[in-house]
């Protein structure tokens, strides 16, 4: 039973405290790599003077990720505090059976020696005033040494648990130590960035004129590969019709409807279309992050990563469509049943229309502009109704 309370004691809260650790210390380990994205892509974009923009947009994102960190070792710090004092109070306990058990011990020590010797427990079994007095007799002497044996367990078992918690306090109050030096840290590179991201603020408000042209151009290739995309799909369900004899709906293989079953089962797990990036601007509208007053839209999510990257579906399909946008690049449709997913801001295409690719085949490489490299990815959906945009950032996986 002892024993039972010691595994009780010692193993469920561990395992526990072991999960929500984990779970922390994960969290941690992604903000980190994301900060470390950001600070390769942040190098990058000094080097040209014109991605100013960006390096605004990227040191927002690692503000944002500071800022995640120092909550995340916040959280860990709470979580050391509370183990340091679930187990002083354990120890304190265990302190407290161990004097217990010492003190009974003893008085069991005291009983033996005073019937110590073989004649005196001889002669108790012979007092006896029948056989089955005395084997009770026997039998009452060796469950007595028996408890003995027994306590003096439990005394070398609470001695080791009792040290067991005594080291680990030690340790706990050794990682607080280094959470708390990892804190104070953080907060003094999130000192750094916000006065680097007031330095490019500054700078960019100088360049009105240019990110107004820049906004006015960027805005024309949204518009052109909207309509170029909205075509293209058009185009594929006019040509399903007409293969199905004239038919006024679009009716899905039932190949092509596993398919997009697969892809909604996906929801949230895809993975990225490049292999290391930061979100710079996500889907929908959204104030433009120098120009007061201004809203933009984003069909589809902008992600900021490195020099001639490699773009890559993030699902299984076929390529329905390679299309070229004039001063803009090439993008990629890719079918996954009745859904689109489209990679534009690619400098060249590595498939073809027709070629069946798998989830992180690469597709394309991405396309520098004005010192940036910057992937796009949009989703479309064909449905009763007609064509409809969804967020991209709502079915890729987000711990990247």
């Amino acid at each position: 039973m002892w024993s039972l309370l010691l595994y009780l004691l010692l193993c469920l809260p561990a395992t526990i405290r072991a999960q929500d650790r984990r779970t922390l210390e994960n969290k941690r380990d992604a903000l980190d790599k994301q900060i470390q994205t950001t600070n390769s892509l942040l190098d990058q974009a000094r080097k040209d003077q014109r991605a100013t923009q960006q390096e605004l947009v990227l040191l927002d994102r690692q503000l944002g990720a500071r800022q995640d960190l120092i909550g995340t070792l916040s959280a860990e710090l709470r979580d050391v505090d509370r183990r340091i004092d679930e187990d002083q109070a354990v120890i304190e306990a265990l302190k407290d059976d161990l004097v217990e058990l010492k003190a009974s011990y003893a008085r069991m020590l005291q009983y033996a020696y005073r019937n110590r010797s073989s004649y005196d427990r001889l002669s108790y079994l012979f007092a006896a005033a029948s056989f089955a007095q005395a084997f009770k007799r026997s039998r009452y002497l060796n469950q007595l040494a028996e408890q003995r044996r027994h306590q003096a367990d439990r005394i070398l078992e609470t001695e080791a648990v009792l040290q067991e918690k005594v080291a680990g306090l030690k340790q706990q109050r050794e990682e607080k130590n280094t959470l708390v030096l990892a804190q104070e840290s953080e907060r003094d590179r999130m000192a750094h960035d916000r006065g680097d991201r007031q330095h490019a603020l500054d700078d960019l408000k100088k360049e009105e004129g240019r990110l107004r042209t820049t906004l006015n151009k960027q805005q024309k290739r949204r518009n052109d590969l909207d309509a170029a995309i909205r075509k293209a799909i058009e185009a594929e369900i006019a040509a399903q019709r007409k293969a199905s004899g004239g038919s006024t709906g679009y009716t899905l293989t039932p190949e092509a409807r596993e398919l997009g079953a697969d892809f909604e089962k996906n929801k949230g797990k895809l993975p990225w279309p490049v292999e290391r990036g930061v979100i710079t601007s996500h889907f929908g509208k959204q104030p433009h992050p120098v120009l007061k007053g201004i809203t933009i839209e984003n069909n589809g999510v902008d992600i900021a990563t490195e020099r001639n990257a490699s773009v890559r579906s993030v699902f299984r399909g076929d390529v329905s469509s390679v299309i070229v946008i004039p001063g803009a690049g090439k993008a990629v449709v890719v079918n996954h049943g009745a859904y689109r997913s489209v990679y534009s801001n690619l400098r060249e295409v590595t498939v073809s229309k027709g070629q069946h690719v798998d989830t992180k085949q690469p597709i394309g490489v991405v396309m520098t502009d004005d010192g940036s490299s910057t992937a796009h990815i949009e989703i479309w959906k064909i449905t009763g109704d007609g064509l409809v945009k969804v967020d991209p950032g709502q079915w890729i996986f987000q711990d990247q």
